[in-house]
């Protein structure tokens, strides 16, 4: 099995509808989406959460299910786009941009160590959050990033169950928010990747 990625994204969890192209040599190219959704509340200019990636491995397993592919039937896997949107909760819009790090890091035990990362895997900077709405907006994923949800792909499909947090780090927000202007969005980001699985006998 080889692994690809094209660094390009942003990333994980909650398996939407794809589609799928077959050719004349028996392979089979789906192309899906993930994703995973962060609720931030802030009252004051500093920034910083995380989220664990839940059910990976099991929404992982459901894909293949949906499209009657097997683990030994994939040929390569790799993430091909990625784009995140904003919702915004509170009541008021006071121009606010943030300035943040958004990076991915691996603790397939809850109770142990970071095996892997962190490792950034978007920069932003001075994002204005009503830009974000409505329309999602693309961004460069960090190579960092993208190698290390790779290597737990690769893992994934040799039998492990990886378990992925994704956080935002180091974060600030211009202007700041107060207790009584307080700031309340939802941040969703979401990977577009490509699995190529061989279906010939």
């Amino acid at each position: 099995m080889r692994l690809f990625l094209v660094v390009a994204g942003l990333a994980l969890l909650v398996f939407a509808g794809g589609c799928v192209f077959e050719n004349s040599n028996t392979e089979m190219v789906v192309m899906d989406k993930v994703s995973v959704t962060l609720d931030e509340y802030r009252t004051s200019g500093s920034i910083g959460s995380a989220v664990v990636v839940e059910d990976f491995v099991d929404q992982f397993n459901k894909m293949l299910e949906k499209y009657d592919t097997d683990k030994k039937e994939i040929v390569s896997i790799g993430i091909v786009s990625g784009s995140y949107r904003t919702t915004m909760i509170g009541s008021s819009d006071q121009g606010w941009t943030i300035t943040s790090s958004v990076t991915v890091r691996r603790q397939d035990d809850p109770m142990g160590p970071v095996t892997d990362g962190p490792a950034t895997f978007v920069n932003m900077t001075s994002q204005p959050l009503v830009d974000a709405r409505g329309a999602a907006t693309y961004a460069d994923l960090n190579s960092d990033g993208v190698a290390l949800i790779g290597r737990a792909m690769e893992d994934l499909l040799a039998g492990e169950s990886p378990r992925l947090i994704l956080g935002m780090e180091g974060g600030t927000i211009s202007p700041a928010p107060t207790m009584e202007n307080p700031l309340a969005f939802r941040w969703t980001a979401t990977v577009f990747f490509q699995i190529v699985v061989n279906k010939g006998n």
